[in-house]
């Protein structure tokens, strides 16, 4: 933008001109699946053009709690995140006229040390590889999270399974019968079983390995996302070790997920703040008594993916900004 000054006393030749660069900073909210972006996408004031694809990566614009955001959605494991994380953060800079100020990752996990099913954590620091190393979250950022008081619901409801449709109606699965809390502070874990693999999303296949989120602006039948790219290495390298599924949590996470620390991991490297958000789908506190992942994490990931949501909604509305 360019900005003519006219000084008193000034000739025509004589104005000055300051050329100063306009940047908008929002902040990227980052989910993993359908059912994750969806609970972010209910609390989202998105804007009259709110699609933007990158790489054939959709990015959603709007604002959540008065906060402007970019909302998108990386798909399941560690490649994924770490791809689409990169992507945003190549793109969106202030060369593009918007720059990703900070992000936050919405999703759920699995709990077993001081969270139970329904539950929110915050983790002050994640690990990639098991707890040899730590990398901390933005302190600035933490320290508003544990001054939120946030209403988390104890009720189950199904969800967009089928994910064929924008809205359906709420269906009520479970009440807990408690009031899920919110936990900040404590480690957060992640890692995944694909042998170094992007996981493939599957076309129309509903709101956990479909592609797009049910309820996004601009969703397509035909959107394909990774699959085709991504299903041939997966079926060679990636899905034995993948069906190695452990059906118990550690206790010495609060949270443990297939994505938050790799994304931080790239924020980290391009020097952004960072703050990781997961509500318990699977761990303590299942009123049903099923027997851990997968069974909990399919049951509970509605009640688990809104409250990670109603966290984040209201951090961004308590946060002065990046």
């Amino acid at each position: 933008m360019v900005v003519a000054l006219c000084l008193p006393g000034a000739s025509p030749e004589g104005v000055a001109e300051v050329t100063a660069s306009v940047c908008e900073q929002r902040t990227l909210v980052l989910t993993a699946f359908p059912a994750e972006a969806d609970a972010v996408l209910a609390h989202t004031q998105l804007e009259a053009n709110a699609v933007e694809v990158v790489d054939r990566q959709y990015f959603y614009r709007g604002s959540i709690s008065g906060k402007q955001v970019i909302v998108a959605m990386t798909g399941i494991g560690l490649v994924n995140a770490t791809r689409v994380t990169e992507t945003a953060l190549n793109h969106f800079t202030c060369a593009s006229g918007t720059a990703v100020g900070a992000v936050v990752f919405s999703g759920v996990a699995g709990g077993a040390g001081r969270t139970s099913v329904g539950d929110v954590a915050v983790p002050a620091r994640w690990t990639l590889d098991n707890g040899a190393t730590f990398t901390a979250v933005d302190l600035s950022m933490l320290a508003v999270a544990h001054a939120l008081e946030v209403n988390l619901s104890g009720v189950n409801n199904l969800g967009n399974p089928i994910c064929l449709c924008r809205k359906v109606p709420t269906v009520k699965l479970i009440d807990l019968r408690r009031v899920p809390r919110l936990f900040v502070g404590g480690d957060g874990y992640s890692t995944d079983s694909n042998n170094g693999q992007a996981f493939p999303c599957v076309p129309n296949s509903g709101d956990v390995f479909g592609c797009q989120p049910c309820s996004a602006p601009g969703r397509s039948l035909f959107y394909t996302g990774n699959f085709f790219q991504a299903i041939g290495p997966f079926l060679a390298k990636g899905l034995l070790s993948n069906l190695n599924i452990s059906t118990a949590q550690n206790p010495a996470y609060d949270a443990m997920d297939q994505e938050t620390a790799a994304a931080q991991a790239v924020a980290a490297a391009h020097g952004v703040p960072f703050l990781g958000v997961r509500g318990m789908s699977d761990g303590p506190g299942d009123p049903l008594r099923l027997p851990g992942f997968p069974f909990q994490f399919f049951f509970y990931k509605q009640i688990a993916a809104e409250n990670a949501a109603r966290v984040v909604a209201a951090f961004l509305g308590a946060w002065a900004g990046a």
